[in-house]
């Protein structure tokens, strides 16, 4: 070795085995009183260890390490909640008017991730939204799942979102134009009357005008082999059906068993009905439910219930800002006050929904390898009288309450 190397080398400083490990500041230890995992296991003096913006473990009765951040949190700890179908920053730019087919549309492209609407998730325990269009087109675009801080995509193809439902239908022809996403050749279906086929005079001028028609243009677009719809037809890509009748259920039902769809139907107040229920099965379809209003029917409120029996994932829209992030919290009360069962209801703000926005296996449970967005509830989050007290997002500090003024 030259004297100039054996110099050089004796300058550096000596790097131990602790050094190596990741630096301390990317670690953080947090003891709850109680910690929900998100399969119904609820752990008592519970600790969770946060790496790198990942959970590393999860465990009871092991005593947190020395050497590293160390918060005692005498609450509970769960996983961020989901929000499946929101138009958080984009109020009014997911529609367009003028046509029905909008498949070149991507709610990314109006992701504002410094909107007041996400900081005001991030207080509501919401970690991730879903920004989909609604049902007013026949073919809304693709939605995208992100998180609630950091400008995190987490997934930007969540669904390709089609619509069922008689909104879509004939709407008038006007004079707003089309704010994001690629223009497209439209394919349009016959308007035929008949029961269940509003006219032109009712609905507008807008093509489909019936719902005949609008199964037809989806037959005809999902044959063209086109993308998305090829994408949706391998199951490379989920759907979102928005369907609120019973008679527009049972055709997005079949329609997806066609053509081997898998996704959710979105809205389905009527899934208590036998005949919804039975299709619904049958189709291996999520469903997402709401938002629901201050006059919803008790039939509506047990739809949660009777899916959750049948085995079938649920999950709630918000739909804000038209709804406030809170109100996320309100749905799941409203189900609990009809008997639906507890870890049901709470999948549904949690687990279940990261399954059908597509992201289940990053978000949505406290375990290892998951990425680290957890809430620091007072209390019993399934009760309205506990409040998020801390928000996580990839394992930063997100939202913080306020201190009282003294």
């Amino acid at each position: 070795m030259t004297p100039f190397l054996t110099t050089v080398l004796a300058s550096l400083p000596v790097l131990s085995a602790a050094c190596a490990r990741p630096a301390d500041e990317n670690v953080l230890q947090i003891r709850a009183r109680e910690l929900w995992v998100g399969d119904g296991q609820r752990l008592e003096n519970a600790l969770l260890v946060v790496a790198d913006g990942r959970i590393r473990s999860v465990s009871t009765g092991r005593a947190p390490d020395v050497s590293l951040p160390l918060y005692e949190h005498d609450g509970v700890v769960t996983a961020g909640l989901i929000a499946c179908q929101s138009e958080s920053g984009a109020a009014g730019e997911l529609y367009d008017d003028t046509r029905a087919v909008l498949a070149g549309a991507h709610t990314l492209d109006v992701f504002q991730p410094e909107h007041r609407d996400f900081e005001r998730a991030r207080a509501a325990g919401i970690t991730t939204v879903v920004l989909s269009p609604g049902g007013e087109n026949l073919v809304g675009g693709i939605a995208c799942a992100v998180k609630t801080a950091g400008g995190r995509v987490l997934e930007p193809r969540s669904a390709l979102a089609l619509s069922f439902s008689g909104a879509a239908l004939g709407r008038t022809n006007s004079a707003q134009f089309f704010f994001f996403g690629a223009a497209e050749d439209e394919l349009q279906g016959p308007a035929e009357g008949g029961p269940e086929q509003p006219g032109r005079s009712a609905r507008g001028t807008r093509e489909p005008t019936s719902y005949s028609g609008a199964v037809a243009t989806l037959q005809r677009l999902f044959a063209s082999g086109a993308e998305p719809y090829a994408s949706a037809e391998r199951g490379q890509l989920p759907v979102t059906l928005d369907a609120w009748d019973r008679h527009e259920i049972v055709r997005a039902a079949l329609f997806a068993r066609e053509h081997g769809l898998r996704g959710a139907v979105r809205g389905a107040p009527l899934a208590g009905d036998p005949e919804v229920l039975s299709e619904l099965k049958k189709s291996g379809l999520g469903v997402i439910l709401g938002p629901w209003s201050a006059e919803q029917t008790r039939a509506s409120l047990e739809s949660l219930p009777r899916l959750s029996e049948a085995g079938l994932p649920v999950a709630f829209a918000l739909d804000a800002p038209a709804h406030s992030p809170e109100d996320l919290r309100l749905f799941a009360a409203r189900a609990l006050s009809v008997g639906a069962p507890r870890d049901a209801v709470w999948k549904a703000l949690t687990v279940d929904a990261a399954a059908i926005a597509g992201v289940g296996e990053r978000v949505g449970r406290l375990a290892e390898g998951m990425q680290a967005d957890f809430v620091l509830w007072s209390g019993d989050p399934l009760d309205l009288r506990s409040r998020a007290q801390k928000v996580y997002v990839d394992g930063v500090l997100a939202w913080s309450e306020p201190r009282p003024h003294r």
